[in-house]
């Protein structure tokens, strides 16, 4: 089993390279054509992620706190900061990672966030 912490620019980026892996699945909408036509481009109507020997935990912004404190009324709250990029946990069961995601591997200090454990502050 291999564990990684990944840390994309955004969401967009991690679905387009986890599609990339052939880890993203897709259902259509079936599109109608009346005859004489092109066929029309297919439309998705929900994908998802594929999760035969690998688990994910799609966190997305991670955020941390500031050191200031911010009044609201009567209490007192943590001031948070969001750490840039898109954050996703992968447990692959069977496989090592591809080399296509190894450039968003991130091995932060204290991990917030893992598998029964987890992604602490100090990235």
């Amino acid at each position: 089993m291999n564990d990684y912490r990944l840390q994309l620019p955004d969401e967009d980026a991690w679905w387009a390279a986890a599609d990339a892996c052939g880890w993203v699945r897709y259902e259509y909408e079936p599109q109608t054509v009346e005859l004489g036509q092109e066929p029309a481009e297919p439309v998705v109507k929900r994908k998802w992620l594929d999760t035969n020997g690998k688990d994910f935990d799609v966190i997305g912004t991670i955020y941390k706190p500031t050191g200031n404190v911010i009044q609201q009324g009567d209490m007192q709250t943590q001031e948070m900061a969001a750490i840039a990029g898109h954050h996703v946990n992968v447990r692959l069961h069977y496989s090592e990672l591809p080399e296509s995601l190894r450039q968003y591997v991130v091995i932060p200090n204290n991990p917030v966030r893992g598998w029964a454990g987890g992604w602490y502050e100090g990235m």
